[in-house]
C-alpha cells in the first residue's frame, strides 16, 4: 500500500476498496457544500459507486497515471487529495477536498505541499497544475499557499450541469539548482 507521511498525525494513504464506506460517508456528509465546486458531488454517492471509482483509481495507479489518496488526520479519514500524472509530458494535476469539520487546520495545504514535492522528487514531473473554479476562493488560496503561481483563467473550461464555468489555472514547475 502506498502512503506518504506528511507530518506528525497527517498522512496520505492510497484509497483501497476497503476504504469505500468511510469515503462514501465523508462525501455524503459534505455533498451539499462540495457540490458548489466539485462536479462529482452533484450526485448522491453510494458505497458501490465509490468502490468502483477506487477500483479505477487503483488500475490507473498500477499504470503509473494516478494517485487517489485519503487524507488521514490522527488515523481518521477527513478528505481526499489526488494526482493524475502524464508520464509522456511529465505534467501532473492535483485536486483535493476536505470534510467541513477538518477545515482551518492547514491539512489540505500541508497535504498538497507534500504531494507536490513527491510529484517532482519521486515521480519526476516537470510541471504540476491545480485547476479550480474562479469563484472557489478557498481552493485558490490553497494553491497560492503551496507556492503555485496563478497563470490565468481558462474561459468556460469546466462543464457544470447546464453551463460551462471559468477555471483558474495555477502551476508549479520543477526548479533547477
Amino acid at each position: 500500500m502506498f502512503s506518504l507521511t506528511v507530518d506528525d498525525g497527517l498522512r496520505l494513504t492510497l484509497a483501497e476498496e476497503r476504504h469505500a464506506e468511510p469515503i462514501t460517508e465523508l462525501m455524503a456528509r459534505n455533498r451539499e457544500r462540495l457540490a458548489r465546486w466539485q462536479p462529482w458531488a452533484m450526485y448522491r454517492p453510494t458505497v458501490e459507486s465509490t468502490r468502483s471509482y477506487i477500483r479505477g483509481g487503483l488500475s490507473r495507479f498500477a499504470e503509473g497515471r494516478e494517485l487517489y489518496l485519503m487524507i488521514e488526520h490522527e488515523g481518521v479519514p477527513v478528505g481526499a487529495c489526488g494526482m493524475r500524472r502524464d508520464p509522456q509530458t511529465l505534467i501532473a494535476d492535483v485536486g483535493y477536498w476536505l470534510d467541513a469539520a477538518a477545515e482551518g487546520k492547514g491539512l489540505v495545504t500541508r497535504s498538497v505541499t507534500a504531494l507536490t514535492g513527491a510529484a517532482f522528487t519521486v515521480y519526476g514531473m516537470r510541471r504540476v497544475e491545480i485547476r479550480t473554479m474562479v469563484a472557489n476562493h478557498r481552493a485558490r488560496a490553497v494553491a497560492e499557499r503551496c507556492g503555485y503561481e496563478f497563470e490565468g483563467v481558462l474561459r468556460r473550461a469546466m462543464r457544470w450541469a447546464d453551463r460551462n464555468e471559468d477555471v483558474a489555472l495555477y502551476g508549479a514547475v520543477e526548479r533547477h539548482g
